[in-house]
C-alpha cells in the first residue's frame, strides 16, 4: 500500500526555500496591521502537520499486554516522558499513553496504601523496583486502564490527521489540555511522528522571524495576560518529594518553580519527567532539595544550570526566543532581586500566539501555496521522497543554525543583563 506521503503528494510544500513558501508568496499570511494578532495563526492555517516532521525522532509502543512494572523500567530505559500504547485484540490500533504521569499515580497509590497499613518504614522506602512486588505492579497495561476507566480517570488517545493543519493540531492541544499528540497516516492508522507543543513553537519561531517587528511583540508577557502572574503554586527546598508530586498529580500542573522561603527567590524546577528520579534513589521520604540532586543520570547539576527565566519587564518576543534556545517547556518570569513574579509556560503562549485568534480558521479552507520550484504535478515516488526528507532535514539545519546564530549574537547582552540561566535539563 502506498504510503500517505506517496498518495498526498500534491500537498507536500518545498520548505527547501521555507521561508517564501509558507509566508512570502501568500498574502493571506503576512500581518495585515502592525499589530495583527492573528498572523501566527494564519502561518500554521496554511502548513499541514507532516510540514512539521521532524527528520529523526524517536517513537516508543508498548503491546497493552506488558506487565506495568516492565512498562516502568521500559519507560526509565528509554528515558521518554511517554510511550504509546497499541492493543493486539484491536489489530495493533493505537489506543492509548502510558506516561510518567502514571508512573507517579502508581508510586503514591502503593506509598499511600502501606503508609495507611501502617508499615510507613516500608512505605518511606519504596522504589520503582518494589513496584514488581506490588498487585499493581503485575497486572497488565490493559488491566490497569480498565481500574481507570472504572475510577472515571482514562483518557481516549487524542491524535491528528497528517494533512490536517498546523493550526487544528494546536487547537486539538489545547482543547484536550495535553502537550503532544501523535499525528496519524489517515490510510493504515500508524503513527508517523508526535507533533508537540515544543516543535509548534520551534515551527512559528522558525518560520515567523519576520512577524517581529509586530508591535504586541514587543509588549511584555504580564501586559499581554500570558503565563500565570497569580496564584502560582511553588514548593521550597525543604517540601516533602510526596507532597510535591500530589501537587503535580492533582492541581493541574507540570512543574513547579522550587523558592527560597523567605526571598521566593527561584532556586529550581521540579517537573513531573523529573519524578523517574524515584528510581535512582531508594525512597520516598526525601525533601525536594535531595530529590533534585539527583535529577540527572550524570549526577548532580547546580542549580543554576536549571533555572531557565526572564525579567518579568521583557518583551514576549525574548520569552519566545528563550523557550526556543533553551528547549524547555516553561519558564520563570522574575523581579530584579531574581524573586518569582509569573510562570509562562508552552500551552500558555501557543494559547496566546495561535489558538485565541485563529480558532475561528478552522472552519475556513485555507488558501492554496505556490510551489516555490517547478513541478509537472505527477512527481514519482522517488522524488516525492526526496522532497521530503529534504524538507524534513532543512528545517532541523536552518532552525538549529538561527538557534547558535540569535544565541551567539545575544551572548554579550544576556552576560551584562543576567536576564536569564541556562537549563540543561528539559522541564514537563
Amino acid at each position: 500500500m502506498s504510503s500517505f506521503k506517496d498518495v498526498h503528494h500534491q500537498r507536500i510544500n518545498h520548505l527547501v526555500a521555507s521561508k517564501s513558501t509558507a509566508t512570502a508568496e501568500n498574502d493571506d499570511v503576512l500581518p495585515k496591521t502592525s499589530d495583527d494578532k492573528e498572523a501566527f495563526a494564519r502561518l500554521l492555517w496554511i502548513n499541514q502537520c507532516y510540514e512539521a516532521m521532524p527528520s529523526s525522532s524517536k517513537m516508543v509502543v508498548f503491546d497493552q499486554g506488558l506487565i506495568m512494572h516492565k512498562a516502568f523500567n521500559g519507560l526509565l530505559a528509554q528515558s521518554t516522558r511517554h510511550v504509546l500504547l497499541s492493543d493486539p485484540e484491536l489489530g495493533g490500533k493505537l489506543d492509548g499513553i502510558l506516561s510518567v504521569t502514571d508512573f507517579i499515580k502508581v508510586m503514591l497509590k502503593i506509598y499511600r496504601e502501606k503508609a495507611k497499613s501502617g508499615s510507613q518504614a516500608e512505605a518511606n522506602e519504596l522504589d520503582v523496583s518494589h513496584i514488581a512486588n506490588e498487585e499493581i505492579g503485575n497486572m497488565t497495561i490493559r488491566a490497569y486502564r480498565e481500574i481507570l476507566e472504572k475510577e472515571g480517570n482514562l483518557r481516549s488517545l487524542v491524535s491528528v490527521d497528517a494533512s490536517a493543519s498546523l493550526l487544528d493540531a494546536a487547537c486539538v492541544l489545547a482543547e484536550n489540555r495535553v502537550h503532544r499528540i501523535p499525528v496519524i497516516d489517515p490510510l493504515d492508522g500508524s503513527a508517523l511522528f508526535i507533533l508537540t507543543h515544543k516543535r509548534i513553537l520551534k515551527f512559528l519561531w522558525l518560520f515567523g522571524k519576520h512577524f517581529a517587528p509586530l508591535e504586541y511583540l514587543h509588549k511584555s508577557p504580564k501586559e499581554l495576560g500570558i503565563g500565570t502572574w497569580s496564584g502560582i503554586r511553588v514548593v521550597f527546598p525543604d517540601t516533602q518529594l510526596v507532597d510535591c508530586l500530589d501537587i503535580l498529580l492533582n492541581k493541574g500542573v507540570s512543574g513547579l518553580p522550587v523558592v527560597e522561603r523567605e526571598t521566593f527567590k527561584v532556586v529550581d524546577m521540579y517537573s513531573r519527567f523529573d519524578a523517574v528520579g524515584i528510581a535512582l534513589e531508594n525512597r520516598l521520604d526525601i525533601t525536594v532539595k535531595e530529590a533534585l540532586a539527583f535529577k540527572s543520570q550524570g549526577g548532580p547539576l547546580k542549580s543554576d544550570e536549571r533555572v531557565v527565566s526572564v525579567r518579568d519587564n521583557e518583551s514576549f518576543w525574548k520569552a519566545v526566543n528563550v523557550l526556543v534556545d533553551h528547549n524547555v517547556h516553561r519558564l520563570c518570569a522574575v523581579n530584579e532581586q531574581g524573586g518569582i513574579e509569573g510562570v509562562i509556560s508552552l500551552s500558555d503562549v501557543i494559547n496566546f500566539m495561535v489558538v485565541q485568534p485563529g480558532s475561528h480558521l478552522r472552519d475556513i479552507a485555507a488558501p492554496k501555496k505556490h510551489w516555490t520550484r517547478h513541478h509537472n504535478g505527477d512527481m514519482n515516488d522517488k522524488d516525492l521522497r526526496e522532497i521530503l526528507l529534504t524538507n524534513a532535514a532543512n528545517f532541523e539545519q536552518e532552525s538549529n543554525s538561527s538557534s547558535t546564530s540569535d544565541s551567539g549574537s545575544n551572548l554579550q547582552s544576556h552576560a551584562n543583563q543576567n536576564s536569564y540561566h541556562a537549563n540543561t535539563a528539559s522541564h514537563r
